[in-house]
């Protein structure tokens, strides 16, 4: 009978080969046992660079790739997910990094957790750290989720179930994760938080951390029918506020 693994690793890549590769690496390095109950998708976008090269330099360790022009990352996340036979979903970029004794935290969790409860757990920025960005970014599932997204995908250990059954929004460009767990969390889903175990590395850059004016209007979009009434009244000054303290981050580091 075929071994049915216990965590299913996707992994969303567009043209990013150098930064698959490192993920890869990493992943390849951790010790065996961590490895084994692992079950890595990729989900390409159609790229164009060297990705397919390097996704066949490491056919023994990615069970699944899936190639080809998408809607975008979420759409590929999605796609990931019906990929894997694995209960349990851990998305993670290419380019972020696992943390093996988060990693090793987490699988001794998932070999008794409930189906119907998710894990999150810390995830570290790794350097270059942008300005007004925090070094460690702490889990937490209450409502403080209201007001900025405080459990990250990388660090998020999702049953399969709740993504088959709600996939992650398309049409957003930046936030569907965070639009995802704010429809989560509004439903009443658990999600049990450690704030003091990493589960990845999380490379610099990437768009939720451009910090410009759209992704607060789409942050606005997000929240508009995501939130109560008086926290969407209160984010008419909050949204331009963070955006202020971003750019003066910026300022101040140059």
């Amino acid at each position: 009978m075929s071994h049915t693994p216990l965590l299913g690793l996707v992994i969303p890549t567009w043209n990013a080969a150098d930064e698959l590769e490192a993920t890869l690496n990493a992943l390849r390095a951790l010790p065996q046992d961590l490895l084994a109950p692992l079950d890595i998708v990729v989900a390409d976008g159609g790229s164009t660079d060297r990705t397919l090269e390097v996704l066949a330099s490491n056919a023994d360790l990615v069970a699944h790739v899936d190639s080809q022009t998408d809607r975008g990352v979420y759409d590929a996340m999605n796609r990931g997910v019906t990929r894997t036979r694995a209960p349990w979903i851990w998305f993670m970029g290419a380019g972020d990094l696992p943390n093996a004794e988060g990693l090793q935290h987490a699988m001794t969790q998932l070999s008794s957790l409930s189906p119907s409860q998710a894990l999150a757990f810390c995830v570290e920025a790794l350097p270059p750290v942008e300005p007004g960005v925090p070094h460690l970014f702490s889990p937490a599932w209450d409502a403080s989720l209201l007001w900025k997204n405080t459990v990250h995908h990388q660090g998020l250990v999702a049953p399969k179930s709740w993504l088959v059954e709600h996939p992650l929004p398309m049409d957003c460009r930046v936030l569907g994760d965070y639009a995802w767990l704010l429809d989560r969390r509004r439903e009443g889903a658990v999600v049990a938080c450690s704030p003091d175990v990493v589960l990845a590395k999380v490379q610099p850059g990437g768009l939720s951390r451009a910090f410009t004016a759209s992704l607060y209007a789409e942050e606005w979009s997000v929240k508009r029918t995501r939130t109560p009434w008086w926290v969407l009244a209160c984010h008419t000054v909050w949204l331009p506020l963070k955006w202020a303290f971003k750019q003066m981050s910026k300022a101040l580091a140059i």
